[in-house]
């Protein structure tokens, strides 16, 4: 009966395809870039995500993941997964998630070309950063993240990219500039705003930009120009605890920053100097509160002069954690670096209170330090002594001039010039 069955099938028509004549063309895949999730409106410049991955060879990995959606030669829209092997598991998760905008820009071309997707200012900032961020310092980028998260998505994200104007944008930065934020801050959202509507102009998404005449309001915040004397830092000194002892002569001898101070180990005391490759991050958390430096010239070794570094064995010798060399040199209560923040408020305000030292702030200390170097090293100097790209950053912002030094200098030249002498009253 089986056999029977099988029998009364029928036979498969066989059929023979037609010869082909010259090449055969192949309809172009179209590629279109969609986030997560099937409820999602296709985009095109999705955030993707990253996870650490174990590979044989490499060990562990940070590996990036977005979707594509392609258009198949017979119209059908099917969506894949991609997948690009970043870096080290060894970097901080928010550089692999930079690398990956970075991946997702050069593998689409011009995000936003179709402009169809792009609809909000919100949605056009996005594309806009995953196209330039490659560009950008890791300062840069945190820096904007957090100034138009904060500020500039709240008002005008949601509204239409196509109808912003120049009215709202410019009482925003109106707002700012009396809400007391620096110039610094409202230069950066004024310059990055007009960028991002160039951008939006360049890639044919609007007829020309609501920006081009945003104008920089006057903002009343100065930048803080405070330093400490030498005599008001011997205050200091002579009631600071050893700890803050310590970290208060590394603050104003070595010039580091606080975000370099806090996360250093014991390893990289290496007696005549010490070595700087890492930073703390506030912003971030869990294992990506510590990262890199803030520019790759900060990335170096600075030198301890012989008194520091007797002191810096003398703590590292009653450290708790002195047979761990990857343990931090100065630790909080529950065994982790300090916060920069609460640092300066729970430890070094109240010792200048005590001292009566006013205006103590971080960067006072590295103020101090550029400022009082000015007589014992050149511009050269001073620049490698901070670490800065440019020496320019270091003349402007930090090395003061000493009101002794300037009377000194003026009472030299009028000698030169009049004949009178210097110790004339």
């Amino acid at each position: 009966m089986y056999i029977a069955v099988m029998a009364s099938w029928p036979k498969p028509e066989i059929r023979t395809p037609p010869e082909h004549v010259g090449p055969t063309l192949v309809p172009r895949i179209e590629v279109a870039i969609q986030s997560v999730g099937p409820s999602l409106p296709r985009v095109e410049a999705p955030e993707g995500w990253v996870k650490k991955v174990e590979r044989a060879r490499e060990g562990k990995v940070w590996v990036g993941y977005f979707h594509v959606w392609e258009t198949a030669p017979d119209g059908q829209r099917i969506r894949r997964k991609k997948e690009k092997t970043l870096s080290p598991a060894t970097r901080p998760k928010h550089e692999a998630l930079n690398d990956l905008a970075e991946y997702i820009a050069e593998h689409t071309g011009k995000l936003a070309k179709q402009g169809e997707s792009i609809v909000t200012f919100a949605e056009l900032w996005k594309a806009f950063c995953a196209v330039k961020s490659g560009q950008w310092s890791k300062k840069t980028r945190e820096n904007l993240k957090c100034l138009f998260a904060k500020h500039v998505i709240p008002q005008v994200g949601s509204q239409r990219m196509r109808d912003v104007t120049l009215t709202p944008l410019q009482l925003l930065l109106n707002e700012l500039a009396e809400d007391g934020f620096s110039k610094s801050a409202v230069g950066q959202i004024r310059t990055y705003m007009k960028g991002c509507f160039e951008y939006a102009v360049d890639e044919d998404l609007i007829p020309k930009s609501p920006a081009r005449k945003l104008v920089m309001p006057k903002v009343r915040k100065k930048p803080c120009e405070r330093f400490l004397s030498v005599e008001e830092f011997r205050a200091l000194l002579s009631d600071a605890p050893p700890r803050e002892h310590v970290i208060l002569r590394i603050f104003a001898v070595c010039g580091l920053r606080p975000a370099e101070v806090l996360v250093l180990r014991i390893e990289d005391f290496e007696g005549a100097q010490l070595r700087i490759d890492e930073a703390l991050k506030e912003r971030q958390a869990g294992e990506d509160r510590i990262g890199d430096t803030k520019t790759d010239e900060s990335d170096n070794f600075v030198p301890v002069p012989p008194d520091l570094q007797r002191e810096i064995e003398t703590w590292i010798a009653e450290h708790p954690n002195r047979g761990d060399r990857r343990a931090f040199l100065f630790l909080s209560s529950n065994g982790t670096p300090f916060s920069v923040g609460n640092y300066l408020k729970r430890h070094l305000k109240p010792l200048a209170e005590k001292a009566g030292v006013s205006g103590v702030t971080h960067q006072a200390f590295r103020r101090t330090s550029s400022t009082h170097i000015q007589s014992h090293a050149s511009v050269k100097d001073m620049q490698r002594h901070l670490r800065h790209t440019d020496p320019q950053t270091t003349l402007k912002h930090y090395a003061k001039v000493i009101p002794e030094s300037l009377r000194a200098a003026v009472a030299a030249l009028d000698e030169k010039i009049s004949g009178a002498s210097v110790l004339a009253k």
